[in-house]
């Protein structure tokens, strides 16, 4: 069973949790919702079921009050002699809301710290961790991965390219990775904040996090048309330019102290207007 490589998972039972967690939010939250739309509710019942039980059962085995997350070793802790964590496994586990009663802080703490106790993935599975960063509103530790972890990779600064992993050897070819664009799409999901509310992108929201960033200037690409996102200037002084498609809904997340000239339809939550271009000055998001 392949979830990432040894530098993250030392032992092969190591990955029963994150395996099982992904199988949950499989059953649940993909081949459930798929069932509906073809009518099949009676198999997304069950589909939705076995994901309750196997998430339950995860918990019991893997969940600890004591350190106040997902253990991958929890079973052999004693017999291994220290904790073991992932960020695949916190990731998901953030991202998925499957810890038990919402709580996410010790894994979050632990997913921006990088304890030695805790494998990370490869480049390409680097996803889990900065999406769950992005979802707790720390875009300063996924600036922080891009400027001190992936900027200072041998592959980038000697090639120009992202590696397979982390540390490559000269002249082979871990030198390009197979899917590692992780800083591309976090840059547009995470950091611009666009993503998809419903099928199609017909309903989208926006919630810019940049933290530092003096300026994020990239347009998504829609089946509705593409979205237009430009931000320049620092936090407390920041103009946000967006150029809207026509035919989809759109919603803007940002600090509940803004107050912009869109209708409002939450505390931090405004309506985008379908078809335009609109410009923001943003004093505390």
């Amino acid at each position: 069973m392949f979830i990432d490589f040894d530098s993250c998972y030392r032992k092969q039972r190591h990955r029963q949790c994150p395996f099982n967690l992904k199988i949950v939010e499989a059953f649940q939250h993909v081949l459930a919702p798929m069932c509906r739309l073809f009518g099949g509710e009676q198999l997304a019942a069950e589909y939705a079921d076995i994901g309750r039980r196997l998430l339950k059962a995860t918990v019991l085995r893997f969940w600890s009050a004591e350190y106040g997350t997902f253990v991958d070793n929890l079973p052999w802790l004693y017999e291994e002699g220290g904790v073991r964590y992932s960020d695949v496994t916190l990731g998901m586990a953030v991202m998925f809301d499957q810890c038990p009663g919402g709580a996410v802080q010790r894994s979050i703490e632990l997913l921006a710290s990088r304890p030695k106790e805790m494998g990370l993935g490869y480049p390409t599975n680097i996803c889990w961790r900065l999406w769950a960063l992005a979802k707790a509103g720390r875009p300063d530790a996924i600036l922080q991965e891009f400027r001190e972890r992936w900027a200072t990779m041998d592959s980038v600064r000697l090639n120009n390219t992202i590696g397979e992993f982390w540390k490559v050897t000269a002249d082979s070819r871990s030198q390009w990775s197979h899917a590692a664009v992780g800083p591309l799409y976090i840059a547009a999901m995470s950091l611009a904040g666009v993503r998809a509310l419903a099928p199609g992108f017909t309903h989208y929201e926006i919630r810019p996090q940049l933290a530092d960033l003096p300026d994020l200037a990239l347009d998504v690409q829609t089946p509705c048309g593409p979205i237009g996102f430009a931000a320049k200037g620092p936090k407390g002084d920041r103009e946000l330019r967006l150029t809207l498609p026509s035919h989809a809904v759109g919603e803007l997340i940002v600090h509940p102290d803004e107050r912009l000239s869109l209708k409002s339809l939450s505390q931090g939550r405004v309506s985008l207007p379908a078809g335009q271009a609109v410009t923001l000055r943003l004093e505390h998001t």
